[in-house]
């Protein structure tokens, strides 16, 4: 690797999710002896303080919201990022659900485009592409991902649709590949992982019907003697108060059965919830990923194309409900749905997983 002993610039979603944490997380064990940088002030320090090969700069504070109310284009965290980049020996975008058509797309791509001017190395790993709508959005990005050193999606439909790069290639989420408890562990309650529909574009009408479909399941799992936890994967999102709305619908007198576990930065606490739980009804994408990962019963509501798209992928389909299918089904039928669910085992998915990284090993020397 060139300019050995500089630090690889990270650049991935810093706002307390388990998922992006623990791809980071996973990034830096594969390569314990090179150093890595991320800017960041939503993932505090604390949550990668075990890492020693991870150093977090710091935001520069207010000057951006200054320049943001002068309607001034520039950005001062943009400029330093731009630093970052070219110092680095070579950078990695790292990261899902980033490439969509939404918003203010066009500063996304212009940071993303970033990445690959001045011939530093750069590596687009575990996306997913979309959606989107227009030839502009696709071109764009289709630029992007050509100068790349390489480009990794964690699903067959941005494979498809980034056909026109001849370096994109595809492998299951990364997460796939972390560990499982030990065999002689034993596995009980069940785990819902729930999000907030209110603020999600084309989502917002279901949130009512979501969260009162939410309640019932787990009133009807306690009833039939199930220990029940709601998790949170990310408070920024909303998962939180979505959590607080369920548990407003659950009588008292089901409230002694049910826990939760609100994701604060420690990954360790968060996994050690899911590699106990024998259920997994996932909303979160990741909690998906992690259950099957860790071999516990696993269905998920599919509120995005990512999740139906990895689930075709691994030939899971059975594993998936869709929003309108949960909230329209009876509590009977959800019920009999999380009963009749058997253990995932997915053969070899692991390793799968890892293809993600078997460009990067060779800059950054294959793990021991």
């Amino acid at each position: 690797m060139s300019r050995r002993g500089r630090a690889v610039f990270v650049d991935f979603y810093d706002y307390r999710n388990v998922g992006d944490d623990l791809l980071f997380v996973t990034l830096a064990r594969r390569y314990p002896h090179v150093p890595f940088d991320y800017i960041g002030d939503k993932t505090d320090g604390a949550t990668f303080a075990g890492l020693p090969n991870v150093r977090r700069l710091a935001r520069v504070p207010y000057v951006d919201g200054v320049l943001r109310r002068l309607r001034l284009p520039v950005r001062v965290n943009d400029l330093r990022r731009r630093l970052r980049v070219r110092r680095s020996p070579l950078v990695v975008r790292l990261g899902g659900s980033l490439y969509m058509e939404r918003g203010d797309w066009r500063r996304n791509a212009a940071l993303d485009g970033d990445l690959v001017r001045g011939g530093t190395p750069a590596f687009f790993l575990n996306g997913n592409f979309g959606p989107w709508e227009t030839d502009e959005f696709l071109a764009t990005y289709e630029r992007i991902f050509s100068l790349a050193r390489d480009v990794t999606v964690r699903d067959a439909a941005s494979l498809e649709q980034l056909r026109a790069v001849g370096i994109v290639r595809l492998a299951p989420d990364m997460l796939f590949c972390v560990p499982p408890a030990p065999a002689s562990q034993t596995r009980q309650g069940v785990v819902v992982s729930v999000i907030d529909l209110s603020d999600r574009a084309g989502l917002s009408a279901w949130t009512d019907g979501y969260e009162a479909a939410m309640a019932d399941l787990v009133i009807d799992l306690v009833a039939r003697g199930e220990a029940v936890t709601l998790v949170s994967f990310c408070p920024l999102e909303g998962d939180e108060a979505a959590i607080s709305r369920v548990l407003a619908r659950i009588p008292e007198a089901s409230r002694g059965s049910v826990s939760t576990h609100l994701y604060d930065g420690d990954l360790d606490a968060v996994l050690a919830v899911l590699r106990r739980a024998g259920t997994i009804v996932a909303t979160r994408f990741h909690a998906m990923v992690l259950g099957v990962a860790f071999g516990a019963r696993v269905c998920c509501v599919e509120y995005s194309d990512k999740l139906s798209n990895a689930l075709r992928d691994l030939d899971a389909t059975s594993l998936g409900w869709t929003l309108p299918d949960f909230v329209g089904a009876t509590r009977a039928e959800r019920l009999a749905r999380v009963s009749s669910l058997e253990a995932v085992d997915i053969p070899g998915i692991a390793a799968r997983a890892g293809a993600h990284f078997s460009v990067l090993d060779e800059y950054l020397g294959a793990p021991a």
